[in-house]
């Protein structure tokens, strides 16, 4: 065991279970099962893969216990039904085999869902309140109906009994319906359920005690709470610690502390910015109050976070929720002493949450495109005719399609133009609060110093390269190159390219700047101006910022520069000159707008760099265009385009088309 983790690793309980170490994998929803909410092979397949990468307990996520008015997503795990007890005993035993504790999370979506997610059954909330719910035309559960959701609870936790689960955990956070009646911005019932403190406690005080007496002394009860609400009118941790007291006092023999509630999707689902365990100290005043464990969870991506956040004595466990989706085997590598080998989780929350979960999609992976086809991937292999391959590009579709060719069995050779591989994940990279788009990075170059592709850096390839080398196969990732605009002006000697400036070729500081383009690249251009000193002017033609960029990393980006006073936002203008300290524009009425600027960016987008592919159009071998240079597209995609294009050369079964 490495010795820089004894905390970590040191064996620990939780009630009557004794897990074999102090890290915990957090529950998430996959939309792994099937629409009915049954067990299938590849849900099977993703727990048992994070149980066998040496995680002390496992937690399967977001499981209904009423179906479907109960799931948040539409493909939602359920307990809600005996004839479920089969699917999941084999979950519990796929985790057990490994070593790992498995439990059950038993949730509700309450309000926290919408007629799209249930199939047609009105969402049902404690109470009709102001907030986002009202929109979803929700239905106030009667009396008879809360006692009976309690009935429910119960009855799932019997079920997770007899499919042989060592606990079970209650989903109290997060806006779903426990916490719907904990919170006194949600629960404005006039019954026994709602009202003062001990009434809104009522319910998930009556599910514990019932899950309580109905489940064996040798099952361990979690209760998942929300700290913080981080809402107008919600509760804080002064009153979540009283919360803490009639939740122990009833019989959990755990708390896992998190934040958040529906209304605060950026403290509940953390971008990339948010610093690593900020929410620890959250678990530490929980567990000043109660004779019982706490688990913390929240951005702990680095096994020495998990080990300082234990010694210090703010948590006596560690969840890692977004960081197993990265890496299965974050545990084993850290035990044995492999760090560098760790897949972090960069917190872009696009192939989880962005084009997974939010997109009613199964739950992908920006870092690991392994996620959700684990059993695909191990049983692989080497291809059955080995190749030669060129790789040329080393962003990530190259250093993906270069990993995944190497790992079949073929000889890779990898070219770039530039003296370093990494494409526009440097660019990524330097904006504020997005230097963890480096770790990407920092792990393909890891991954491909360990495997035999030779690369060949600062050297631009044609079709004449292409030729000399022979290729069986070539993998065409040139990345793309940014978009100019065609307006009077456009070739003044001050308007640059936003990669010039995030790359650092062009310095920059304490002068005006407009930013041409609102999208992703150029928010971040902004950012990165604005920390410099520079006053800056972003123009946007569309009447939306950022339109496309995932849902919560947006409203995180515009709350940081909506808050800095050196970024202006303009929507619904276009650019229709350039001239000397100024940029001139129309808004949709025909208004002309003039904007100071010492300096402008462009960041209009980007086109294909596709020359190459061109040049290759009738070469007599397997062409694959990937990433940027097949078509514009974020770094989600171009992992998925080069980890197809890698593993699908030479077999006659091709996941990825090759170019015709």
């Amino acid at each position: 065991m490495n010795s820089e983790y004894t905390h970590l690793f040191d064996p620990e309980h939780i009630g009557p279970i004794e897990l074999r170490n102090r890290l915990v994998m957090a529950p998430m929803g996959t939309n792994y099962a099937t629409a009915s909410g049954e067990v299938t092979d590849r849900l099977l397949d993703y727990y048992a893969e994070r149980a066998a990468g040496g995680t002390g307990l496992v937690i399967a996520g977001t499981t209904a216990v009423e179906h479907p008015r109960g799931r948040a997503i539409v493909n939602q795990l359920s307990i809600a039904d005996n004839s479920l007890v089969p699917g999941l005993s084999k979950l519990s035993q796929r985790i057990q085999q490994h070593g790992a504790k498995a439990f059950v999370q038993l949730h509700h979506a309450g309000g926290g869902t919408t007629v799209k997610k249930t199939g047609g059954p009105r969402p049902v909330v404690s109470s009709i309140a102001e907030n986002a719910y009202n929109a979803r035309n929700p239905r106030v559960l009667e009396t008879e109906e809360v006692e009976s959701l309690v009935e429910r609870f119960v009855d799932a936790a019997k079920r997770a009994q007899k499919a042989g689960f060592d606990g079970v955990e209650l989903h109290g956070s997060h806006g779903y319906l426990i916490q719907e009646f904990m919170s006194p911005r949600n629960n404005h019932r006039d019954d026994r359920y709602g009202g003062n403190f001990e009434a809104r406690m009522r319910f998930p005080t009556e599910i514990v005690e019932g899950v309580r007496d109905a489940i064996d002394d040798d099952l361990a009860l979690s209760f998942r709470l929300s700290a913080e609400e981080f809402v107008d009118g919600g509760y804080g941790l002064e009153e979540a610690t009283q919360m803490a007291e009639v939740l122990a006092a009833a019989g959990v023999d755990v708390l896992n502390v998190t934040v958040g509630a529906y209304g605060a999707p950026t403290q509940t689902l953390e971008p990339m910015g948010y610093e690593e365990a900020w929410r620890s100290h959250y678990a530490a005043a929980i567990g000043d109050a109660v004779d019982i464990p706490t688990i913390t969870v929240g951005v702990v991506r680095q096994p020495e976070t998990a080990e300082a956040v234990l010694a210090e004595g703010d948590a006596d466990f560690v969840a890692v929720g977004r960081g197993h989706i990265a890496d299965p085997h974050f545990a084993r590598k850290a035990r044995e002493g492999r760090v560098a080998e760790i897949n972090r989780c960069i917190g872009c929350n696009i192939g989880c949450i962005g084009e997974g979960i939010f997109a009613d999609r199964e739950m992908g992976c920006t870092v690991n495109p392994t996620v959700g086809r684990e059993r695909e991937f191990a049983t692989l292999g080497h291809a059955s005719e080995r190749q030669r391959v060129l790789v040329v590009g080393a962003g990530p579709a190259g250093l993906q399609a270069a990993i995944r060719s190497a790992d079949r069995g073929h000889d890779v050779t990898l070219y770039d133009a530039a003296e370093e591989v990494g494409g526009q994940l440097h660019l990524a990279a330097a904006p504020p609060r997005k230097g963890k788009n480096g770790w990407y990075l920092e792990y393909l170059e890891t991954q491909l110093e360990r495997r035999p592709v030779e690369i060949r850096l600062g050297e631009r390839v044609d079709r004449s390269t292409v030729e000399a080398v022979d290729p069986d196969a070539v993998i065409v990732a040139t990345g793309a190159r940014p978009r100019r605009i065609d307006v009077p002006g456009i070739d003044a000697d001050h308007v640059i390219q936003s990669w010039d400036v995030l790359d650092g070729a062009v310095p920059v500081g304490d002068e005006s700047v407009v930013v041409i383009g609102g999208g992703d690249v150029g928010c971040d251009t902004a950012d990165f101006l604005a920390d410099r000193g520079c006053e800056v002017t972003v123009v946007e033609q569309a009447d939306r910022i950022a339109p496309d960029k995932e849902r919560i990393s947006r409203i995180d980006m515009l709350q940081a520069l909506k808050s800095n006073d050196r970024i202006a936002l303009v929507t619904g203008e276009t650019v229709t000159a350039i001239e000397e300290g100024a940029v001139i524009t129309t808004d949709g009425d025909g208004g002309e707008m003039t904007y100071e600027a010492d300096r402008v960016v462009l960041a209009v987008g980007h086109v294909p760099n596709d020359e190459l592919a061109d040049e290759l159009d009738s070469y007599p071998a397997s062409v694959y265009v990937v990433g940027d240079a097949r078509e514009s597209q974020d770094v989600y995609r171009a992992t998925l385009d080069g980890t197809e294009a890698g593993i699908s050369i030479g077999d006659p079964y091709r996941t990825f088309s090759p170019q015709p």
